[in-house]
């Protein structure tokens, strides 16, 4: 198998299983056969993602300069690019300064559900996902292999967007509905709107 083919089979392999666990299905499962024990299913789950992924990851890592350059942004549109680099990874720093990080990856037990819709999440409702995004399609130069695994991760990311908004509206319901209609999903256009109104 070549180096594109290699990293399509690992990456879905992580998407499958890694969307199992995160699957309510497979959470009740997991509840019933450890008791007090699913206190640590999030913390499991985080230790699991990163051995799942990790093989998907060094093959691009690994071949991504062996395969044919798609494109490669002109010298002169760098300092454009750098800038929605730059942006995103401060999209991505303001919205994880809002979650507890311990809590996240599971350290902490898990808070009562609270929908939080300030700040970063006022920009767009998934400002993470949103940030991990334009991260991924503002390479400097793109590969056959980057390509691939952008289209993957990106495909990916936004499946798991809408799979997380049926959950949030099952949690919080007309709140969350509310919050849908106030702030765009990923690209903050009612943001953007509500900003140029305002001059």
């Amino acid at each position: 198998m070549n180096a594109i083919t290699n990293f399509i089979f690992y990456f879905l392999l992580f998407a499958i299983i890694h969307s199992f666990l995160a699957m309510d299905h497979t959470k009740n499962e997991a509840r019933k056969l450890l008791g007090k024990g699913f206190r640590y299913y999030r913390l499991i789950y985080s230790l699991i993602s990163i051995p799942l992924f990790a093989p998907a990851f060094m093959v691009w890592m690994t071949y991504s300069n062996t395969t044919s350059v798609v494109y490669t942004i002109p010298h002169n549109l760098y300092p454009v690019v750098t800038l929605f680099r730059l942006c995103a990874l401060g999209i991505f720093g303001y919205a994880a300064m809002q979650k507890d990080v311990l809590e996240f990856i599971g350290i902490k037990p898990q808070k009562k559900n609270v929908l939080v819709t300030g700040k970063a999440y006022g920009i767009v409702r998934h400002p993470i996902y949103s940030a991990g995004i334009l991260l991924l399609v503002t390479q400097m130069e793109m590969t056959l292999l980057d390509l691939t695994a952008v289209l993957l991760a990106t495909g990916y990311i936004v499946i798991g967007g809408f799979i997380e908004e049926r959950r949030l509206l099952s949690v919080f319901g007309d709140e969350y509905r509310k919050y849908q209609q106030q702030v765009s999903m990923f690209i903050p256009a009612k943001w953007l709107m509500r900003k140029l109104s305002k001059i």
